[in-house]
């Protein structure tokens, strides 16, 4: 490595000097230091520049006869050993203005005051040995020979450093990681050098390396900057950021309450115009829109809700295709939350009601993509338009039957347990009572009687049991007791005014439920048949003339299998008919079955008959189309991946994770109107649906009853095999070929 140093050092010198002369330059133009600061990094590196220049000509004349190498090559040595202290005074002076600026010292340290008068000894040292041959001295051929004293010349560039550590170390939580590391390399790498300086000759890797610390402090100085400007500039930000929120947060104060006083001076719907701005804005979000965009069609859509469609076009800009969208998202979002909620003119409609409007209009009156974006927030919401649907009393209090029946408790394919406390008998009444429960099915889990709530939200009641094992059966096509009801010992029976323990264990397997009903008379377990697999089933208790309370429930972690529960009326089956490629299969439930799946690897043509089942009653009770990936190539098989589900209708439901996907969908002049199409369905309908799939593209495309629908997915995960099955919500799928 020496070696090769010393072959090309003169040619390293040069670039050096160079590297020099540059960071001078920009040094000159740099803004981001403080004038002391740049003053001596200045100096720092013009002395660097000359070191190595002088040392550069003390090779090139060293051994060269004439007056001129006479003189240059003794001046060249002296500005070498002069600008080596040189050297150390100005990083002293650098070490000095750090702790000024950043500790603010009462004085300078005294071992910087130290090194500083070492440092100009050292020059002056330069200046006496030039006289009197103590480092160095000359032959008559202009040839360099160290001096009896050469050692000397060393103690500054090799004791001041180390003394400068010292206060580095004491002084390092001041200096940035960068400029402390620049620091240690600028003390201790001239250091080794000079140390290995001892022992060469011939070569200037004191020198050189005192020229690469000065620029490498320069380098690590402007990084620091660079660093310093950049945080001050992520403060700056932030400061801007939280100004911006705090403005912000003010706005939204004095339009929430601007909001508010409209609403109740012009007889608005309270709430309404907030949640409806929500779900704008979660549309924009699902969109991927900036927040710039989001916060616009947020208070865009406040606006329009109540009655500033003005204020809303400046809100908006004016901007011919953002305003535009805005409107639309505006239109779904406020349509929605002004049918699903109670207003003095109208009653609220459940959210599954609120969904078949949105699919009904769209892409007439509704964009039919923000619809689309509306309808996937409804079904992940899941609430049925209720927020309470899911919460259950933990007491009731019933005088006269049925005169308060509680929140309904689903019934699963995992056993729940009900426990609860009952007092038999009223408080003005010493008359007995007992506890019962209703078997139902309804949008909201909750019971009706009147008829018009009742077709709102699809009410339908199994039928009513006691716990004596007294029944009356209503929807159920069934409800049979498994043995005779058994009477309690009499020493378990209390007194009608005191409380008594009770508890229900019910579980369903697809159209049967299992119901064990113990209290402290009387047990009994009976099966009850349902009308079909479609429905849900839920358990509301209620009585007469008692006070039930302390209500728990309990689920258990497995669910049952197909077995456990004896068939006590046959399967209800629309499937009894010929099968040709594929398998008939029955959908009772969204998606509780498929078809097998169809390996894709060119262009299908599926045809089948699809007849929607007497259950069903909403848009979406239609066949839909799966594309996916799994391991044994079934629907929700080992490693399933799905990547659309496009429902006949005109719903797309794609992943994003995997896919891209581009939905068309268009209602044709032959298009028969919805009621209509429903009808159709439920008498039978044969469809037609073409798969092409090219590279990692897959395109479906069918027109069925004037609904035109292309969608092209395209799969990024790049699979082995990908999939089509048929599935959909309450429909028989029969007759599915395959060409």
């Amino acid at each position: 490595m020496l070696e090769l140093i010393k072959a090309h050092q003169l040619n390293l010198m040069l670039f050096l000097c160079g590297a020099c002369g540059i960071l001078i330059f920009l040094l000159m133009h740099t803004r981001f230091l403080s004038k002391n600061r740049k003053r001596i990094l200045i100096l720092m590196e013009l002395v660097a520049l000359l070191l190595l220049w002088f040392d550069r000509l003390a090779y090139l004349y060293a051994g060269v006869p004439g007056r001129t190498a006479f003189y240059m090559v003794r001046i060249s040595n002296f500005a070498v050993f002069f600008l080596t202290s040189g050297i150390v005074f100005g990083f002293n002076l650098f070490l000095s203005d750090c702790l000024i600026q950043d500790v603010k010292p009462d004085s300078v340290p005294f071992i910087l005051k130290l090194v500083q008068v070492l440092s100009v000894i050292g020059m002056v040292m330069a200046v006496f040995s030039a006289y009197t041959n103590l480092y160095y001295y000359f032959d008559e051929t202009n040839k360099y020979h160290r001096g009896s004293g050469f050692l000397i010349a060393y103690i500054v560039p090799v004791i001041c450093p180390i003394l400068q550590y010292t206060v580095v170390r004491k002084y390092r939580k001041i200096f940035s990681r960068l400029i402390y590391v620049s620091l240690i390399l600028y003390i201790f790498v001239p250091i080794a050098c000079g140390i290995l300086q001892v022992f060469t000759y011939g070569i200037s890797i004191v020198n050189i390396s005192m020229v690469l610390v000065s620029i490498g402090l320069y380098i690590f100085t402007y990084l620091d900057i660079n660093d310093t400007v950049e945080h001050a500039h992520e403060i700056e930000i932030q400061n801007m950021q939280d100004l911006q929120q705090k403005v912000l947060k003010e706005f939204d104060r004095t339009i929430m309450g601007l909001v508010s006083e409209i609403e109740e001076k012009d007889g608005l719907d309270k709430g309404n115009a907030i949640l409806s701005a929500e779900y704008a804005r979660k549309i924009a979000e699902i969109c991927e829109k900036d927040e710039e965009y989001c916060q616009k069609v947020y208070y865009a859509t406040l606006f329009r809700s109540i009655g500033f469609s003005n204020v809303m076009d400046k809100v908006i800009d004016l901007k011919e295709d953002e305003a535009k969208d805005m409107q639309r998202i505006a239109e779904v979002s406020c349509d929605y939350v002004h049918m699903t909620t109670a207003g003095e003119d109208r009653n609220p409609i459940p959210d599954y009601l609120a969904r078949e409007v949105l699919v009904r209009e769209a892409g007439e009156k509704y964009d039919l993509a923000f619809a689309n974006l509306m309808v996937k927030i409804i079904d992940a919401q899941d609430t049925g338009g209720f927020s309470d649907v899911s919460t259950v009393e933990s007491e009731i209090s019933c005088n006269k039957y049925r005169d308060h029946i509680s929140n309904g408790i689903e019934i699963t394919a995992a056993e729940k347990k009900i426990c609860f406390e009952c007092k038999n008998g009223s408080v003005s009444q010493e008359i007995s009572g007992a506890p019962s429960i209703v078997l139902f099915d309804s949008i909201d889990r909750r019971v009706h009687n009147d008829e018009k709530i009742i077709r709102e939200y699809d009410y339908l009641e199994y039928g009513e049991i006691w716990f004596d094992g007294h029944y009356v059966a209503t929807a159920a096509r069934k409800i049979k007791a498994l043995g005779n009801v058994q009477k309690e010992t009499a020493d378990t029976v209390g007194s009608y005014k005191e409380k008594s323990s009770y508890e229900i264990r019910a579980v369903r397997f697809e159209d049967h439920i299992r119901i064990k009903m113990t209290g402290p008379e009387y047990s009994n377990e009976m099966i009850i048949a349902l009308p079909d697999k479609t429905k849900s089933s839920y358990i509301g208790l209620t009585g007469e003339k008692c006070e039930i309370s302390d209500i728990k429930i309990e689920t258990e972690d497995e669910e049952i299998k197909a077995d456990i529960i004896p068939r006590i009326v046959t399967e209800t089956s629309y499937i009894d008919s010929l099968e040709s490629d594929i398998k008939n299969v029955q959908i009772d439930r969204f998606r509780s079955a498929a078809s097998e799946g169809i390996e894709l690897t060119g262009k299908i043509r599926i045809l089948f008959h699809s007849m929607s089942l007497p259950s069903a009653n909403m848009i979406w009770h239609c066949p839909s189309v799966v594309i996916y990936y799994s391991k044994d190539g079934n629907v929700f098989g080992p490693e399933y991946r799905e990547y659309d589900l496009i429902k006949l209708n005109g719903e797309e439901d794609g992943d994003k994770e995997y896919v891209t996907n581009r939905f068309k969908m268009k209602r044709k002049e032959e298009f028969p109107g919805w009621e209509l199409w429903k009808e159709i369905n439920k008498a039978g309908l044969d469809y037609e649906v073409s798969v092409y799939k090219k590279g990692n593209r897959i395109t479906v495309k069918t027109i069925n009853l004037g609904i035109e629908l292309e969608n092209t997915t395209t799969v990024m995960d790049d699979p082995d095999k990908v999939y089509v099955a048929l599935t959909g919500d309450q429909v028989a799928l029969t007759d599915i070929r395959l060409k």
